[in-house]
């Protein structure tokens, strides 16, 4: 009991502690949201007036702690822009990424756990290091510049898919035009499933070393039966540790991505929030995308204390 209380403390002091650094990296930026909804060429007076309006006349860490105080209630604020609550202007982009992020995350388990359990199986021979080399090379490259490949590639020289989403932010159905998924999926796919790699290659490579292993072969168990009945239900536990780690990077990959392509999520919602200096917008973004990729860290945790594998990061 004690124990789960002081990880429930840990992650709501994490969470705060970061949404504190993005609302104070959001305050250090140049100008402010009066100047940026009035223009360049607005009265000092009108500036003035809309800045009491909005209360940003009052001190960085008080606006902070009120927003928390709301936030804990169920109000998480206002769009400056549009004067709609951000529930409501989250709602259709956070259903969007949630689409595109759980379709990614299904090829990133299936591609990535292939590949490490290929790799493993053939642990120091050409084929491991071939899909080891790959796999490190894609995990080495920003996420833009593989987005950008596959841009340049399949939307400017083949023509295929949409280089961008043709859906405005906060309206519209993506599946009207599903075609607009593909690019996106495919590169935060490939990002995810390629960070998958190595460490169940890891789990894989040392599974098939075990003595239960060895001995199975060495009873005359044909290859493929060794495999099935003796390494992969030793390798489930570890697998499924490695892919909840996966989960933090792989959302960072999708907001990335999501900018890139103007795909109309959670990504892109966010970048306009800082772009437009909507403090409880980007403060409702921050801490959803914070909340989940903590949420999977401490799955990742707990699901270490319940093998004795070690996984490699």
């Amino acid at each position: 009991m004690l124990r789960a209380l002081s990880r429930v403390l840990l992650f709501a002091v994490s969470l705060v502690f970061t949404c504190l650094l993005v609302f104070l990296a959001l305050e250090a930026l140049p100008g402010d949201a009066a100047t940026q909804r009035l223009g360049l060429q607005a009265t000092p007076e009108r500036v003035e007036e809309l800045t009491q309006q909005y209360g940003l006349d009052k001190p960085v860490l008080y606006r902070f702690a009120l927003w928390c105080v709301h936030a804990l209630q169920g109000d998480f604020g206002t769009v400056l822009a549009s004067g709609l609550p951000v529930t409501e202007a989250m709602a259709g982009p956070l259903m969007r990424t949630g689409v595109i992020f759980a379709i990614s995350l299904i090829f990133v388990i299936a591609i990535g756990t292939a590949g490490g359990i290929f790799a493993g199986l053939h642990g120091g021979r050409a084929v491991d290091r071939i899909v080891s080399t790959l796999a490190l090379a894609v995990v080495g490259t920003p996420e833009f510049i593989i987005g950008f490949f596959l841009i340049l590639v399949f939307a400017t020289q083949l023509g295929w898919f949409p280089a961008v989403s043709l859906l405005p932010v906060g309206s519209g159905s993506m599946f009207d035009k599903p075609i607009i998924m593909v690019l996106p999926v495919v590169a935060i796919s490939l990002i995810g499933a390629c960070t998958l790699v190595r460490p169940v290659r890891a789990v894989v490579e040392k599974e098939n070393q075990t003595l239960h292993v060895e001995s199975a072969r060495l009873s005359g168990l044909p290859e493929r039966k060794v495999v099935i009945k003796n390494l992969l239900p030793g390798i489930v536990a570890p697998i499924a540790q490695s892919t909840a780690a996966v989960v933090p990077y792989l959302i960072g990959g999708t907001v990335i991505i999501e900018s890139l392509f103007s795909f109309p999520g959670l990504g892109t919602l966010l970048v306009n929030a800082v772009l437009n200096r909507e403090p409880d917008l980007l403060m409702a973004c921050s801490a959803v995308v914070v909340a989940i990729s903590l949420a999977a860290f401490w799955i990742a945790d707990e699901m270490g204390r319940w093998q004795p594998h070690e996984i490699e990061a």
